[in-house]
């Protein structure tokens, strides 16, 4: 049945980086093919300033009709005292409510757009529960809404405007088995119908690892971290645990492929190469002996997928429920809980990784192709459209 589908999420484009954004994206997209889909956003590209950088209107793009909104405050100067408020001390309900709108973006005329075009659409897939128009704009239209909540363990998920947020829609979109276990478990909302959803991924594209490694000046192991790199992906433990093995004689050289955003220290074993391009990036991939991804919050770990999807095991942390998980069940690397085991777990890669890396690669071509992606989000449409 061909439906009018609306999408909403906070920022919209070929050019945002971001896990739940570039799964958005990929649903719009892969529901346009048999359905009417359109988009509400906002005109910002950046999550943390939420800066104009689209143009306000409306616009298409690979068959989706998008709906830019102003916004009308970005994350403001006091944010992070806001926050600290609500998270670590004695606050007031409508303290939560202000932190909301602090965080940003604040955009009133998506919400109005909502509340007036919101029921000529059967669906309403809502992308990420933390942000103000998924927060906000849900409610409007609860008996049409899906919400894919991309949820982790973290600080905000225990406030009390998202208590109701997850008692609301009409289904739940899941990333991974482990997000539905958390937001049942914090919830009790096991009653509400919902699906795993996971992704599609389409085979990687021309790459040369030879020339990467080359390029580089790289010689020997390689181990890749590709990602922000920041203390919020947990890049500085990663480095505190590269130099107590390498100083204790492991081998190897730490590449960091991603946006700086910490300092990193000077040593001729780790190598920061900045953002990478997308063909780097998959040379990248391919020219590493382990991909590592120490964050402690992921929604689903596409760059695990993608690595597997080239041969290469993965070592993550044994605390992270789905990226743990995503190993468990592929059998594409090892966990580690803490130094010591980070420290004995790279040997083992070494010496195991072809046979990790190519378990890996058989699990994601069974789990992540378009067409068993695109059968799990038709049934969460089924699941949320109000039909009548």
């Amino acid at each position: 049945m061909k439906r009018r589908i609306l999408v909403v999420c906070q920022r919209y484009g070929a050019e945002v980086v971001g896990g739940s954004e570039s799964h958005a994206r990929a649903a719009a997209e892969r529901l346009a093919r048999w359905n009417e889909v359109e988009v509400a956003t906002t005109t910002a590209l950046d999550y943390w300033t939420w800066a104009p950088h689209y143009a306000v209107g409306t616009t298409e793009l690979n068959g989706v009709r998008i709906h830019r909104f102003p916004i009308a405050g970005g994350r403001s100067e006091d944010y992070k005292e806001a926050e600290r408020r609500v998270l670590f001390e004695d606050h007031s309900l409508d303290d939560e409510w202000t932190w909301l709108r602090k965080q940003g973006p604040d955009a009133p005329k998506l919400l109005e757009f909502l509340h007036r075009a919101g029921q000529t659409f059967q669906a309403v897939l809502f992308y990420t529960y933390i942000y103000a128009p998924t927060a906000l704009g849900l409610p409007l239209v609860p008996e049409r809404a899906a919400l894919v909540s991309t949820a982790h363990d973290e600080l905000p998920l225990r406030l009390v405007p998202y208590r109701s947020l997850f008692q609301l829609p009409r289904a739940f979109g899941f990333l991974t088995p482990e997000e539905r276990a958390l937001v049942h478990g914090r919830f009790r909302n096991e009653h509400i119908p919902d699906e795993v959803l996971g992704i599609g991924l389409d085979p990687p594209p021309a790459r040369d690892a030879a020339e990467f490694r080359r390029r580089h000046g790289l010689h020997g192991r390689v181990v890749l971290y590709l990602g922000q790199v920041t203390e919020a992906k947990a890049c500085d433990e990663l480095i505190d645990m590269w130099t107590a093995y390498r100083d204790a004689g492991g081998e190897g050289t730490l590449v960091l492929a991603g946006t700086l955003r910490m300092s990193i220290p000077e040593r001729e074993d780790v190598v920061a190469l900045g953002r990478a391009t997308d063909r780097e990036k998959w040379s990248a991939l391919e020219g590493a002996d382990v991909l590592v991804l120490p964050s402690h919050l992921e929604s689903l770990g596409i760059v695990l997928l993608e690595a597997w999807q080239v041969g290469t095991p993965v070592l993550v942390p044994a605390w992270n429920a789905v990226t743990s998980g995503q190993v468990a069940r592929s059998g594409g690397g090892l966990t580690y809980g803490s130094r010591d085991e980070f420290a004995r777990a790279l040997p083992t890669l070494f010496a195991e990784g072809r046979a990790r890396g190519e378990a890996g690669r058989a699990w994601v071509a069974r789990e992540c192709t378009w067409e068993a992606f695109d059968e799990r989000l038709a049934r969460l449409v089924d699941m949320a459209a109000f039909d009548a």
